[in-house]
C-alpha cells in the first residue's frame, strides 16, 4: 500500500531551542499526495499533526509495518522506529519484523542472533540465509525450510545435522546430498578435482591451500564491499543494494601463490579448474604432426 512522500518543508517545520524539526501535518501529507488510507490513518491517530519522538512512537498502534519501513527508508532513519517492527539490539535491518541481536537483515521475520539474512522467516543463530524459513544454527542456507545445524543447504526441507544438501527432503546426518528423499548417514567422501583421496591427503592439501590463500576468498556478491565502504558497520551498510558478482570477477584476484600450488597437485585438472574459476591454465594444444611451426 502506498502511503506518502514527505520531504522537509519549512512551512511545516517548527523551531525548538534553536533546532529545526520536521512537523508532519494532515495538510502536508495531502499536498504530497498521500493515499486515502494513509490520510485516514494519520487523521485518526494524529489529528493535530506530530513530530517523530518517543511520545509519537509510544502512541502508534496497529500501524502497517510496511509503512513504518517506508518512513524509515524515505523520511528518517531513526532506530526508535524499530520498536514498531519488533526489532531489538540489531543493526542493518530493513523491511523486517521480530529481529533480535542480528545484523544485515532484509525483508525477514523472526530472526535471532543471525547475520546476512534476506527474505527469510524463523531464523536463529544462523549466517548467510536467503529466502528460507525455520532455520537454526546453520550457514549458507538458500530457499530452504526446516533446516537445523546444517551448512550449505539449498532449496531443501527437513534437513538436520547435514552438510552440502541440495533440492532434498528428510535428510539426517548426511554429507553431499543432491535430489534425495529420506536419506540418513550418507558418509563423507574426500575429493580433489573429482578424484577420491584419503582424509589425510585432503587435509594436507587443504591446509597448504588455505595458508597460501591467506584471508582471500571469492565473493559472489558485493555485500562485503558495501560493508567495508560503510566503515565496517552493519547498521550503515545498505543491504538492499546487494548485487551478484560474476564468477570470473569473483575468482580473478585469487593469490598467484595459491594458483601455482593448485596447478602443481598431481590431482590437478586444468579443464575443471577453468570451468570453476575462469582462470585458464590449460596447455596450448599440440599442433598435428606434419604442420609447420
Amino acid at each position: 500500500m502506498r502511503f506518502w512522500t514527505v520531504k522537509f518543508n519549512l512551512a511545516a517545520n517548527r523551531r525548538e531551542k534553536g533546532i529545526l524539526k520536521m512537523y508532519i501535518t494532515y495538510e502536508l501529507l495531502k499536498e504530497k499526495g498521500a493515499c486515502s488510507n494513509g490520510l485516514n490513518w494519520f487523521k485518526q491517530n494524529f489529528p493535530e499533526g506530530c513530530e517523530l519522538n518517543e511520545e509519537t512512537v509510544a502512541r502508534v498502534k496497529k500501524c502497517d509495518t510496511s509503512f513504518v519501513w517506508w518512513f524509515y527508508n524515505n523520511i528518517q532513519q531513526d532506530k526508535r522506529l524499530y520498536k514498531l517492527c519488533g526489532v531489538n539490539r540489531s543493526d542493518g535491518v530493513n523491511i523486517s519484523s521480530g529481529v533480535n541481536r542480528s545484523s544485515g537483515v532484509n525483508m525477514s521475520d523472526g530472526v535471532n542472533g543471525s547475520n546476512g539474512v534476506n527474505t527469510s522467516n524463523g531464523v536463529n543463530r544462523s549466517f548467510g540465509v536467503n529466502m528460507s524459513d525455520g532455520v537454526n544454527g546453520s550457514f549458507g542456507v538458500n530457499r530452504s525450510n526446516g533446516v537445523n545445524r546444517s551448512n550449505g543447504v539449498n532449496r531443501s526441507n527437513g534437513v538436520n545435522g547435514s552438510f552440502g544438501v541440495n533440492r532434498s527432503f528428510g535428510i539426517l546426518n548426511s554429507y553431499g546430498v543432491d535430489c534425495a528423499l529420506f536419506l540418513a548417514n550418507k558418509k563423507r567422501v574426500y575429493l580433489i578435482f573429482g578424484k577420491e583421496v584419503s582424509e589425510g591427503r585432503y587435509l594436507e592439501v587443504k591446509n597448504n591451500l588455505y595458508e597460501k590463500l591467506g584471508i582471500w576468498e571469492p565473493n559472489f556478491n558485493n555485500i562485503k564491499t558495501l560493508y567495508l565502504k560503510n566503515g565496517s558497520d552493519w547498521k550503515l551498510t545498505p543491504i538492499k543494494n546487494a548485487e551478484e558478482i560474476a564468477r570470473q570477477e569473483a575468482w580473478r584476484d585469487m593469490p598467484r601463490e595459491a594458483v601455482e600450488y593448485v596447478a602443481s597437485l598431481p590431482e590437478f585438472d586444468a579443464d575443471m579448474f577453468f570451468e570453476i574459476t575462469c582462470i585458464d591454465l590449460r596447455q596450448p594444444r599440440r599442433k598435428q604432426a606434419g604442420n609447420k611451426e
